[in-house]
């Protein structure tokens, strides 16, 4: 059985079998983006000759014929032949190969993704650019990298060494790395609510829509909640416009995500009693212009116009909505809403790896799934899927894979379901072990009922007034995960994968989600005999995390596990 993700629209094998795994190509007859596609492939003077040609045309379909005679690829345009040569790559991992032949082309234009690089967490270029690997394999063509304060904007030059922060050589290298992999990168930019960090700087407070706001929760909740700029300022527009300026320019893309979601404050900040409505649109028009006057074409996320659909006709025509919905159960109204209106959208669910270790399989399965199928059945452009940090971004990149390949899987054959077969794929061409999905899915259905995020709430609830309800898991529960994940471990440990970073990962979080029920087990009071270290774990935890990330807010990390650990 051939393992290939996204499944091909159509792939007719042959009785004959491939003889040799190795390809042979003549250098300097292609664009440098495919030359280096190809030396990702086995080559050898002597293995089978491969022909690589294309169109000039905007689609990204191919064909490929994979004999004993030859390889041959022909797309209907570069990047259609570049799809082409993953699709062979794919084919060229598997030990019995048979002659084969395909035809194959996207069902969506769009299949992009969404990277948190803002909270908690600040990945490091090779941990980004290894992302971008991946992306290209399952041939998505967009990524895009959340930042509010995480760049090194002159404005923020005083607090970018405590929170982490990308640098202007360092976004020019992944746009670079984006561009060899025919995936566009487009800048995202918080410009009006999440604007945490720069709202609480003496040189800006004025400009926050609650004046003199008082933290009601820690950390990475404050930023989530709170933090919407004065709309009515004009010195709110110049500032997020300097903003842009210092972002814009270290980009290839034509195109700016100006976020403007969750902007809740416009409701119970200054201007409580004006139309939330007409505040919301008139700024959003301001940064819509000055892009467009730029020649860039804007996204933004949905959710705010969700609530005022009247004023969407207001907004210039060539905005890219993007409408997010992360619950299994979604709203389909709110994507039938674009379609009436003739508005182009994107749905956007998510991989549902922000509140632990792991991402949380059933629900990402069944949201990715409902959103992309709800998508094509109202005309969007192609599916965004979410890889949100909002507690920290605890998660690594690594265990929030399986929702990408599935949301690549979506977007380029909406016919694509979760089912076993899908899983034994996943388990050959990411994993590189026949049990990967089955270790993943155990951890994520233990980590679902002791969620970092209650940790987080935990801390919270010990250092301000405002508390946080809990609803803590039983200690019949907690002593269930206990056994469950030290088999696990157990298991893990006497393995070596194919690709062995995704068990190095399983292993490091199994333990880990038994350091989270034992330190809720803890806050809850439960007579509980403890079999893991807190302070030993952590010092892997954050090991791992600095070959991977940059240093940005591990200590806060370290603060919430060490408190509660240290807390009678």
């Amino acid at each position: 059985m051939l393992h290939l993700i996204p499944k091909p629209k159509s792939l007719v094998e042959s009785s004959k079998t491939i003889e040799k795994k190795t390809l042979s190509f003549p250098k300097g007859s292609l664009t440098d983006r495919l030359e280096k596609a190809v030396k990702k492939l086995p080559l050898s003077e002597d293995g089978i000759p491969l022909f690589i040609t294309w169109d000039q045309k905007d689609g990204e379909g191919y064909t490929l014929t994979f004999t004993n005679e030859k390889a041959e690829i022909k797309g209907e345009s570069e990047a259609g032949a570049f799809y082409g040569i993953q699709t062979l790559r794919q084919l060229l991992t598997h030990e019995s190969l048979p002659e084969v032949s395909v035809c194959d082309n996207p069902t969506l234009p769009y299949r992009g993704f969404y990277q948190d690089g803002t909270r908690g967490k600040v990945p490091k270029v090779k941990t980004i650019k290894a992302l971008i690997d991946q992306l290209a394999y399952y041939k998505m063509n967009s990524l895009q990298i959340y930042v509010e304060h995480t760049f090194e904007f002159r404005e923020y030059a005083d607090s970018i060494e405590r929170t982490g922060y990308f640098t202007a050589e360092e976004i020019r290298q992944l746009d670079d790395y984006c561009y060899e992999n025919f995936i566009d990168f487009i800048p995202s930019l918080s410009c009006f609510g999440h604007l945490q960090e720069l709202l609480e700087k003496d040189a800006y407070k004025h400009l926050c829509e609650i004046p003199d706001y008082e933290p009601e929760y820690v950390t990475w909740i404050e930023r989530m909640m709170h933090h919407t700029i004065d709309p009515t300022n004009p010195e709110s527009f110049a500032l997020i416009r300097s903003l842009i300026d210092q972002y814009l320019p270290l980009f290839r893309s034509n195109t700016f995500n100006i976020c403007c979601d969750e902007t809740f404050d416009l409701k119970i900040g200054r201007h409580w009693n004006r139309d939330t409505g007409r505040l919301y649109i008139d700024f959003v028009k301001q940064l819509v212009a000055y892009l467009q006057s730029k020649g860039k074409k804007v996204m933004m996320w949905a959710d705010i116009l969700l609530h005022y659909p009247d004023v969407i006709s207001e907004l210039p025509d060539g905005i890219e909505f993007l409408n997010w919905w992360y619950d299994p159960k979604i709203i389909e109204e709110n994507i039938k809403l674009f379609d009436t209106l003739k508005k182009p959208q994107i749905v956007c669910p998510g991989t549902w790896s922000w509140e632990g270790l792991v991402e949380w399989v059933e629900k990402e399965e069944q949201n990715i799934c409902n959103m992309a199928d709800a998508g094509y059945r109202y005309g969007a452009k192609g599916v965004l899927n979410t890889n949100w940090g909002d507690y920290g971004t605890p998660c690594s990149i690594d265990l929030s894979l399986y929702g990408m390949v599935l949301g690549a899987a979506k977007a380029w054959e909406i016919q694509t379901k979760p089912d076993d077969r899908f899983k034994e794929d996943i388990n050959h061409l990411l994993y590189g072990n026949e049990k990967g999905y089955t270790y993943l899915r155990t951890l994520s259905d233990c980590q679902k009922e002791v969620r970092f995020l209650w940790v987080g709430n935990c801390y919270s609830n010990i250092l301000v007034k405002k508390k946080t309800p809990i609803t803590f898991p039983s200690l019949d529960t907690v002593k269930k995960i206990q056994s469950t994940c030290q088999q696990v471990m157990q298991e893990l440990s006497d393995q070596i994968w194919q690709q062995d970073e995704f068990r190095k990962e399983m292993l490091l979080s199994a333990e880990g989600i038994i350091v989270i029920a034992e330190l809720l087990a803890k806050v809850a009071g439960y007579p509980l005999t403890r079999i893991s270290d807190t302070k030993a774990w952590l010092e892997r935890y954050c090991e791992n995390w600095l070959r991977k990330n940059k240093k940005s807010e591990l200590p806060e990390v370290q603060r919430i596990y060490l408190t509660l650990e240290e807390n009678n």
